[in-house]
């Protein structure tokens, strides 16, 4: 593909066409950058008289193969065309050091002399009435010129030709340096054609460099002429399959992919083609043989690693067609030890994430999770309730729509003292189950140890609701109240059971009621007023519910 773009551009670069001729080496040099592209590039460079293009490939060039004169050559034209004359000739005569003789070098080397030699004679003479120390006192008092000063361009112009005289070829297009020059010299000067004595235009311009020429093809080897042919008939067929690829002809693609490697057994690209083929077919097997053996054609020749990473990337997701996680994961973190992409990076993160789902789904097994709780409930009516905790887990991992094993593990952290953990575990289970009785009660239970009354209360509602003659129920709501009223009537506040409540979304929720702001208020000051509150259902439920959280004291 670079010899392509290469072949393009020199044909631009031939009709003079030097903006397409750079596009095409720029994208040669992207495939495989040589010193001779390089060389060309500057080439087009110099014909547009972008000379600082010019010179830093030209650079580059000199730097990729320092003893190729002609890479001098480019340097020396470029620094021509920028007027820079004796960097010029060092470059020539650089050149000619390493290619004794080339007539690019003798030929630029004699034009830089001579445009050299006629700066120095009169338009760099002439730039030195520029370095005058009351230069800028007779360019203000004249009214033709006062005004330039103000011109921030002309301005950096005189900077420039007092600190190098020289360059004052640079700056004869420009009327302003032409007119003021006039005035410093007493003369009126209209065009470059006055300067020198009358001289032709001819003798006062600085000789423009020669016209670039494209590099010749380097000559080839036998060998490497062989080569270039193969690579020319395998491209073909290339090409070909590329065309019945897209048009889902997946068996005669394969033909011309075979015939490609048949030709040019030594490049990926068409292992990678045909491998790409055997995955759109379903062969997800071929597919991996086939990138498998693009890989190490790859190695052998040095390929791009972004090449290869595409044929791990590859097989990546033909094992995952096949199901095979651990190696589609394997794959992919091949594909991004070569290269890092986020299309790849993404797909690596889904493969794990499935594996695992898998892993998950493959361990349910409800029988076993039965027997695993059967076995947790031996070992707590033991007292061994750690390793029943470890049974409970496992018969949740192995059936985790059932709500049994949290009730289960729930009264095991309730013998532990753990009862945060237990009261998790009683939530989940009512959560996953509304109608398991054995779970609310066990809630209750648990809020209860937690002195939150009100939230016992609440569980022990439920399981009426569902069994109105429950009488673990009844007996438990009877002792709940109990406890309420006792701790109501003693007049003293227990600050860590306040504490929790005040902590309660639903309290919370109740004490941020405007409407019951104002009825506790008015409970503290007139009695009566709180009596007719409670004759209010809801107010009344409220105010239990406060009551209960031991928040609020009726005495």
């Amino acid at each position: 593909m670079a010899d392509a773009e290469k072949e393009l551009g020199n044909t631009q670069f031939k009709a003079g066409n030097y903006e397409q001729a750079i596009v095409h080496f720029s994208k040669a040099i992207e495939l495989g950058a040589t010193h001779v592209l390089f060389s060309n590039r500057s080439a087009c460079y110099c014909g547009l008289k972008k000379y600082d293009e010019a010179l830093s490939d030209a650079e580059k060039c000199i730097e990729m193969n320092a003893s190729w004169g002609k890479g001098y050559g480019r340097k020396g034209a470029a620094l021509h065309g920028m007027a820079n004359y004796d960097a010029a000739i060092a470059a020539y005569e650089k050149g000619l050091t390493m290619e004794p003789g080339l007539s690019m070098l003798t030929k630029g080397l004699e034009d830089a002399k001579a445009a050299g030699s006629r700066d120095q004679g009169g338009l760099g003479g002439l730039g030195n009435i520029f370095g005058q120390p009351d230069v800028l006192q007779k360019i203000a008092s004249n009214p033709q010129t006062a005004g330039y000063l103000s011109d921030p361009s002309f301005m950096m112009k005189l900077q420039m030709l007092q600190q190098d005289p020289s360059s004052i070829g640079q700056h004869l297009s420009d009327q302003r340096i032409m007119q003021v020059m006039g005035m410093l010299m007493g003369v009126n000067i209209q065009s470059p054609d006055s300067f020198a004595g009358g001289a032709p235009k001819e003798a006062a311009q600085p000789k423009k460099p020669p016209e670039p020429e494209p590099e010749p093809e380097p000559e080839l080897t036998e060998e490497e002429k062989e080569l270039k042919a193969k690579k020319a008939t395998a491209d073909a067929h290339k090409e070909k399959g590329n065309t019945a690829y897209k048009a889902k002809q997946f068996d005669e693609a394969i033909g011309h992919y075979e015939k490609a490697i048949e030709v040019l057994p030594e490049e990926m690209s068409y292992y990678n083609n045909l491998a790409a083929v055997k995955f759109e077919q379903k062969e997800y097997s071929g597919c991996i043989e086939k990138c498998k053996k693009a890989i190490e054609v790859g190695r052998a020749a040095r390929a791009d690693y972004k090449v290869v990473a595409k044929s791990y990337a590859r097989i990546g997701n033909a094992q995952k067609a096949l199901g095979n996680f651990d190696d589609a994961i394997r794959a992919y973190e091949d594909s991004l030890m070569e290269d890092r992409t986020p299309d790849v990076e993404k797909k690596l993160k889904q493969m794990q994430a499935e594996k695992k789902k898998a892993e998950t789904n493959a361990y349910v097994n409800p029988e076993l999770a039965e027997a695993a709780r059967e076995e947790g409930n031996a070992l707590f009516k033991e007292g061994k309730y750690p390793q029943a905790i470890e049974k409970y887990d496992d018969a949740m991992k192995r059936n985790p729509k059932s709500h049994l094993p949290y009730s289960n593990r729930a009264a095991c952290y309730q013998k532990l003292m753990e009862w945060q953990l237990a009261l998790k575990d009683a939530d989940k289970c009512v959560e996953m189950e509304p109608t398991f009785i054995k779970g609310w009660t066990r809630k209750a239970g648990i809020h209860f140890f937690l002195k939150e009354y009100h939230k016992a209360m609440d569980a022990y509602n439920v399981v009426l609701k569902l069994e109105p003659e429950n009488e673990e129920a009844k007996n438990g709501l009877d002792l709940v109240i109990s406890k309420i009223n006792e701790s109501s009537q003693s007049g003293e506040v227990d600050k860590e059971r306040q504490q929790r409540a005040m902590a309660d979304p639903e309290i919370q929720a109740i004490l941020g009621d405007p409407q019951m702001r104002s009825i506790l208020n008015e409970m503290q000051t007139d009695p009566k007023k709180a009596q007719a509150a409670m004759n209010d259902p809801s107010i009344s439920e409220k105010l239990q519910k406060l009551i209960a959280a031991g928040v609020l004291q009726v005495r």
